[in-house]
């Protein structure tokens, strides 16, 4: 009859052979003898030593490299050795770096339990040692992607922080009176700016152009969505704007040109991209303002010390035009205000318009309106200010879904 022994042996032969078939090596070592009590064949074919020459001595010496895993993958080779063969610890698992006979490096996957006595002594280890090569090349390989990947996100996040610094840098550098320097007593423009992006980059911007003495152009546009392709559209606009300078006296001339050319460039593709926008020309000495809108929300007229309040505030212009981009040949018209002293233009984005609360309720044309109405004797910036906080408080968040883009004209 086989003793326990010879079964013992007997069995893990058998186990040995099954896991062969999965390039593995079923092992017994015993701690206290220093040696392999017993080691499967296929170690062979794993370190080029057979099952009489690999020695626990042999196979440490074949070690370049170990990173140890699961509980023991924060301590020192030595210190996780120590735990194990004391017992202290259960079960060692490492990955493991090996020079073969032939100079062939290979990566094995170390796995073993403790074997215990009748006392409870541990005096060795029953584990696996599994060929883990190819799949730790395709972790390295990953490895390097994903740094890869890491450094290219990490430089494209410091190009949108630079776009994103230029976009502000623009709005910064916009003229807050018109004319500059202008002699006490005398006419001019005030501009009150407020601009908040959706993400790094917005597709809402505006300009605000000096035409001779006594006039100035104001532009405000919105693209189509936001981030980096809206900020490149923003960038075209821009460029159209500087090649339209002799038309810049001429609202609706302007526009025409510009939606021309945008729908010459953009409109040939599958997908429909416009820009809404709206343009005006004030004389600083007169009021006299001149506009022309492409399909964007309407300016309002502040007249904070009108009669009556119904005509306090009021929304001029004709009939809605396109959008920049949608019909190819349109003959944009201007419209014309007068713009007394004391009173405000306010041009804005739907990125205020649109926000919603939690309730999918948007804060829309009349909440406006009505917070405008309440608050009209307010100097503009803090007008901007308190309409800003008005939406947030509605909508219960600090940030916006779109782009915020808010400029209030004040004559003086």
């Amino acid at each position: 009859m086989e003793t326990g022994e010879l079964q013992f042996r007997k069995s893990i032969g058998d186990f040995s052979r099954a896991i062969e078939q999965g390039r593995a090596a079923v092992y017994r070592r015993n701690f206290e003898s220093r040696t392999y009590e017993y080691i499967g064949r296929y170690i062979k074919e794993l370190t080029g030593y057979d099952q009489t020459e690999l020695t626990p001595e042999l196979w440490d010496s074949l070690i370049l490299h170990t990173e140890q895993k699961g509980e023991l993958q924060h301590l020192e080779l030595a210190e996780a050795n120590r735990l194990v063969r004391s017992g202290q610890v259960e079960r060692w698992q490492a990955d493991v770096q090996i020079r073969t006979r032939s100079g062939e490096t290979r990566w094995v996957t170390d796995m073993s339990t403790v074997l215990r006595d009748a006392e409870g002594t541990c005096f060795g280890c029953l584990g696996v040692l599994q060929d883990i090569t190819e799949r730790k090349a395709g972790e390295q390989r990953l490895a390097r992607l994903s740094e890869e990947l890491r450094r290219r996100n990490a430089q494209m996040e410091a190009d949108l922080a630079m776009a994103r610094e230029v976009q502000q840098a623009l709005i910064r550098s916009m003229p807050r009176e018109f004319p500059r320097g202008a002699a006490p007593g005398t006419p001019r423009l005030h501009f009150s700016k407020r601009y908040l992006p959706a993400e790094m980059l917005a597709g809402d911007f505006m300009e605000i152009l000096p035409i001779g003495g006594h006039e100035v152009g104001v532009f405000i546009g919105d693209v189509m969505g936001h981030g980096v392709r809206a900020a490149l559209l923003t960038t075209f606009l821009r460029g159209l704007m500087e090649e339209l300078v002799p038309v810049v006296s001429d609202p609706g001339r302007l526009l025409t040109k510009m939606n021309r050319s945008f729908h010459s460039v953009f409109g040939q593709g599958d997908d429909l991209i416009f820009a809404t926008a709206i343009y005006l020309v004030i004389d600083v000495k007169t009021g006299v303002t001149r506009f022309a809108n492409a399909g964007h929300t309407k300016l309002l007229h502040l007249r904070p010390g009108a009669g009556d309040a119904g005509s306090r505030l009021s929304m001029p212009g004709r009939g809605s035009q396109p959008a920049l981009g949608i019909v190819e040949d349109f003959q944009f018209t201007s419209a014309e205000l007068s713009l007394g002293e004391g009173e405000s233009l306010l041009l804005y984005t739907d990125g205020v318009l649109e926000a919603g609360d939690a309730d999918e309720q948007q804060y829309g044309r009349q909440r406006m309106l009505g917070y405008l109405q309440q608050h009209l004797q307010a100097g503009p910036d803090q007008l901007l200010d308190g309409l800003i906080d008005d939406v947030r408080c509605f909508t219960h968040s600090e940030a916006f879904e779109d782009d915020v883009c808010l400029l209030a004209i004040t004559r003086s």
